[in-house]
C-alpha cells in the first residue's frame, strides 16, 4: 500500500463522520467493521518501511569513553528513522533521525574497562506534515553488535616472576627470568619492571609457572618463556625470550597460565588448552600433552577462566562454576578428591560472578559480595575459621561486599567494594601485608592500603593497583619479584618503581 492511498484512508476517517452528520446521518455512530482503526493505519504505513541500510564504521573505547559512528538508510514510505544505542544490552540513548538516508554518531563516558558488548537498533519511521511520528516497530529491525575492549590496567603474578599492562595495551614484567618468561629478549632478572620487547595492543595477561601468555585486541595469543610442555603452539619445546604467537587460537578474548599449559576464552564461549596434561588440565578427555590447541569437551557459554596450577575453572553465564583437572585436595568442589579429564560442575554453588584458582583449593565470588571456598586448607586460606580441608563450598568468615578475589599458592586475596584488600592463609614471607609472619585463618585488613582497583596473588607475593596507576608488592621479594629494586621480602606493600599503567 503505498502512502497517498494511507492518507486516503486518514482522511477518510476523520471527516467520515462530519459529512454524515452534514447529510443528516446520525452523528453518534461510530465506524463500522469494515472502517479501519489508527492502528490498522498505522501498520498499512509501515507495511512496506524498513531499515534496508546500516553500517558501523568503528567503535572505540579510550579511558571510559566509547564511540562509534555509521550509516543507515530507510525505504518509502519510511522518511526517518530511531536508532537506539546499547552497552552489555542495556539501553544507554536513542535519537529520531529525520530523512531517508543519514549517518549516525554516539559516545559515552564512565564505561568500564574490559570487554564490552556495543550494539546499535534502527527502527523505520513516518513523519507526516504535522510532525505526527509513527514507528514501525512491530517490523524487524536492522542491528549491529560488535564487542569492544579497553585494556584494564592490572598486573598477574606468578610463580617467581610479575607482569603488569598498561592502560597503552603495553605489558611490562620484573623478577626472575631464567626461562625468558619476562619476555624482554634475555634471561637476566629484572629487579624493577622491564619493557617485553615486540608486543602491543594487549588486552590481557597471564602469569604461569615459568611462562606469560598474553592475548591481543586482534584475537590472537601469544606466549614467552618456559616451553618444555609445548605450551607456545609454536611446534617446539624451546624456550622463547620474546612473544611468539600460539598457533591454531584465534577470536581469544582471555587467557589463563598453569604449570607448564596455557588456557584460552574464545569469544564464543568455548575454552581451549595446550600443554601439560598429567592430571586432565586440558579438559579433553585424555591425559596427554598437546602442543597444538585442544577443546575442553562439552563446556559452552563460558564468560571466564582461570588457573593456577594443575586445575582449570570455568564460569558459565548462568553463575555456575565448572572444573578440571587435579583434585587430590578436593579443589574441583565436586565432592570427591578424583581427578577429572572433562569438565564437572562444583557442587552446591551458584550465582557466582567470579573465580580464582589456588594451588590446591579454588576461591569464589558470589553475586551478594559473600565469598566461599573448597580444597586444601592446611594454612587457612579457604578463610572460614578452621584448617580442615574441604570438598564443598564453605564461606569466608567476616567478609562481604567483595567485588574481587584472587588466590595464591596457599593464601586467598579479596577486594572490597570501598577499595580496600583483606587476605588470609599463609603469611610466611608476608603475603597477608598485615605487618606480621603470622598465618590467617580468617580474612585481615592489609595494613595502610585503600584506593585499589585490582588485586592479584602469586605463589609467595601479592599485588594491588591504586587508582592512580601505580602499583603495590608485598611479600617474598627472593627472586626481585616485588620490582621495589630490592631483594628485601616486604611485610606491607611497597610500591612498584617507576611504573605507572594509566
Amino acid at each position: 500500500m503505498r502512502l497517498d492511498s494511507v492518507r486516503m484512508r486518514v482522511l477518510g476517517w476523520v471527516l467520515g463522520p462530519l459529512l454524515m452528520a452534514a447529510c443528516g446521518g446520525n452523528s453518534g455512530i461510530g465506524l463500522s467493521a469494515e472502517e479501519e482503526t489508527l492502528g490498522t493505519v498505522q501498520a498499512a504505513l509501515c507495511d512496506d518501511s524498513s531499515v534496508t541500510h546500516l553500517t558501523l564504521s568503528g567503535i572505540s573505547t579510550y579511558q571510559g569513553d566509547t564511540a562509534g559512528s555509521g550509516s543507515w538508510q530507510v525505504t518509502y514510505p519510511a522518511n526517518a528513522v530511531r536508532l537506539e544505542y546499547y552497552i552489555d544490552g542495556v539501553l544507554q540513548s536513542s535519537e529520531e533521525r529525520p530523512g531517508t538516508t543519514g549517518t549516525w554518531y554516539f559516545s559515552k563516558g564512565g564505561v568500564a574497562c574490559g570487554w564490552r558488548t556495543f550494539q546499535v537498533k534502527t527502527y523505520p519511521m513516518v513523519i507526516d506534515s504535522g510532525g505526527n511520528r509513527t514507528t514501525c516497530w512491530s517490523n524487524p529491525s536492522q542491528s549491529i553488535t560488535q564487542p569492544v575492549i579497553e585494556p584494564c590496567p592490572t598486573t598477574e603474578a606468578g610463580y617467581k616472576h610479575t607482569v603488569a599492562l598498561k592502560r597503552d595495551g603495553t605489558v611490562w614484567a620484573w623478577g626472575e627470568n631464567i626461562h625468558g618468561q619476562l619476555g624482554d629478549g634475555t634471561t637476566t632478572q629484572r629487579l624493577t619492571p622491564a619493557q617485553v620487547t615486540g608486543i602491543g595492543e594487549v588486552v590481557g595477561i597471564a602469569a604461569g609457572f615459568n611462562h606469560t601468555v598474553a592475548v591481543k585486541r586482534d584475537g590472537t595469543v601469544w606466549s614467552w618463556g618456559e616451553n618444555a610442555y609445548g605450551q607456545h603452539g609454536d611446534g617446539t619445546t624451546a624456550n622463547r625470550l620474546t612473544p611468539v604467537q600460539v598457533a591454531g587460537l584465534s577470536n581469544v578474548k582471555a587467557v589463563a597460565a598453569g604449570f607448564g599449559y596455557t588456557v584460552a576464552l574464545k569469544h564464543d564461549g568455548t575454552v581451549w588448552s595446550l600443554g601439560y596434561n598429567e592430571s586432565g588440565q586440558l579438559g579433553d578427555g585424555s591425559l596427554s600433552h598437546s602442543s597444538v590447541p585442544v577443546q575442553a569437551e562439552g563446556l559452552g557459554n563460558i564468560r571466564a577462566i582461570d588457573v593456577r596450577i594443575a586445575h582449570t575453572l570455568a564460569l558459565r553465564q548462568d553463575g555456575t562454576v565448572w572444573a578440571w583437572g587435579e583434585n587430590g585436595d578436593g579443589q574441583l568442589g565436586d565432592g570427591t578428591t578424583l581427578h577429572r579429564s572433562t569438565p564437572v560442575q562444583a557442587a552446591s554453588i551458584n550465582n557466582v560472578v567470579s573465580m580464582a584458582a589456588g594451588a590446591w583449593f579454588t576461591v569464589v565470588l558470589k553475586q551478594d559480595g559473600t565469598v566461599w571456598a573448597w580444597g586444601r586448607n592446611w594454612q587457612g586460606q579457604l578463610g572460614d575459621g578452621t584448617t580442615s580441608t574441604r570438598l564443598r563450598p564453605v564461606q569466608a568468615v567476616g567478609l562481604s561486599n567483595v567485588i574481587a578475589v584472587s588466590a595464591g599458592s596457599p593464601h586467598t586475596v579479596a577486594l572490597k567494594q570501598d577499595g580496600t584488600v583483606w587476605t588470609w592463609g599463609q603469611n610466611t614471607y608476608g603475603q597477608l601485608g598485615d605487618g606480621t609472619q603470622t598465618d590467617r585463618w580468617s580474612p585481615v585488613q592489609v595494613a595502610g592500603l585503600n584506593g585499589v582497583t585490582a588485586i592479584d596473588a602469586g605463589a609467595w607475593h601479592t599485588l594491588a593497583v591504586k587508582q592512580d596507576g601505580t602499583a603495590r608488592a608485598w611479600g617474598s621479594n627472593f627472586y626481585t619479584q616485588l620490582g621495589d629494586g630490592t631483594q628485601t621480602d616486604r611485610l606491607t606493600p611497597v610500591q612498584v618503581v617507576g611504573l605507572s599503567l594509566l
